[in-house]
């Protein structure tokens, strides 16, 4: 595969993301099955198809399966190609996408509508099928809903195995806190926590942002994450 075509298409993993980090709360057992896909025990399905809206951790599940992976698990964000792909394809690319061990497969609601990409799916849906290589795919709604201009193509990808993401509640939420903040060695408490969640964002990044400010602080001054300590810190945050 030439360099350039490595800069067009873009393929393999984007960050370090790990199946690890990713906190289940709610969606533990989306995350089972993707650790099923990926080590093949109870593997239900060779097809996993991931949806949810944006933010829910359908990229980081991707991203970290592919990170488990020994060898070259390619990860691809369909919402990055606009090329036409007579321009970015070729035979060779084909033929190594469709013998990798793991294939992830992000935003492919982004190709719904174009039937040469669509093609391109059932083409390797099919390959991999044959082969018995799983394939890891994410969109933002079921399958079924996805509007697939490909008939056979959208009777494939809606006959896999589907699981639904959603976002943490609010007592699910402050779990998660607490096990983000205890994997920095920061003990917050219950009522720390909940201060926290009602005066601070509560997207997941932004909080792991917060809880470095408060992990370097704390060590700084040796002091406990507390309330009082918290408000100074969302003062000083606010101020920058």
């Amino acid at each position: 595969m030439s360099e350039t075509r490595q800069r067009i298409l873009p393929l393999g993993v984007k960050s370090q993301a790990s199946l690890e980090d990713f906190y289940p709360h709610p969606n533990a057992e989306a995350l089972r099955a993707v650790f099923n896909l990926v080590t093949e025990r109870e593997r239900q399905s060779f097809c996993l198809y991931l949806y949810g809206p944006a933010g829910v951790g359908k990229s980081h599940l991707l991203l970290g399966a592919a990170s488990a992976v020994a060898g070259w698990a390619p990860y691809i964000d369909c919402g990055d190609i606009t090329n036409p792909f007579n321009t970015i394809m070729d035979p060779a690319m084909f033929s190594s996408l469709a013998g990798a061990p793991l294939l992830c497969l992000d935003n492919v609601e982004s190709w719904a509508g174009q039937r040469d990409k669509e093609t391109f799916f059932f083409d390797l849906y099919n390959e991999r099928m044959g082969c018995g290589r799983p394939l890891l795919l994410a969109g933002r709604q079921a399958a079924q809903l996805t509007d697939w201009v490909l008939p056979d193509w959208a009777s494939r990808v809606s006959a896999g195995l589907q699981y639904a993401l959603r976002f943490p509640g609010d007592a699910e939420k402050r779990i998660i806190l607490q096990e983000m903040a205890q994997r920095r060695g920061l003990q917050i408490g219950v009522d720390a926590a909940l201060y926290l969640l009602r005066h601070y964002p509560r997207d997941l990044g932004a909080l792991d942002r917060m809880l470095s400010v408060l992990d370097t602080r704390s060590w700084e001054q040796q002091r406990e994450v507390t309330i009082p300590f918290i408000r100074l810190c969302l003062a000083a945050e606010n101020l920058r």
